[in-house]
């Protein structure tokens, strides 16, 4: 459940525990113990590939009405896919774009936890000579933030 006391850390958490338990690793059989698959945030040490890193980018908010300091929110979330080859990183936005379009209405879902309102901003690719990535952009909303 997304609080508001900690809405930042909740937020990204949701969605890393959801797609950690969802998106399968493609190199889960042979992946260090010290390397892990979705992160919330950059590598800062020699990352093994493939990646996904999750983190909120822009937030913005909005009062509810005169007289009232309830706000709705909107959340822009970066959710960056990192792989070996185009294929993997296709493959890997699909099953992650999938999921969190899909989970809006499941009992555990994101509108169970506060997050309303999912939406794609964007999706761009970046190449690199070695890495492959697509850094995608999505929204949600949380209203009635106290």
């Amino acid at each position: 459940m997304v609080e508001t006391t900690t809405f930042v850390r909740d937020t990204l958490f949701f969605i890393k525990n959801d797609l950690t338990s969802n998106v399968t690793d493609p190199i889960s059989a042979r992946r260090k113990a010290d390397s892990h698959f979705i992160m919330t945030s950059y590598p800062v040490r020699e990352a093994e590939y493939p990646i996904i890193t999750i983190k909120l980018v822009n937030t913005s908010a909005t009062r509810v009405g005169m007289q009232s300091k309830a706000m709705d929110m909107e959340l822009d979330i970066e959710v960056r896919i990192w792989a070996r080859n185009v294929k993997e990183k296709d493959e890997l936005f699909t099953l992650v774009f999938n999921r969190l379009k899909d989970i809006q209405f499941t009992t555990t879902g994101s509108i169970n936890s506060n997050l309303h309102d999912f939406e794609l901003l964007s999706s761009v690719d970046v190449e690199e000579e070695t890495i492959k990535s697509r850094v995608t952009e999505v929204k949600y909303k949380f209203y009635n933030f106290t």
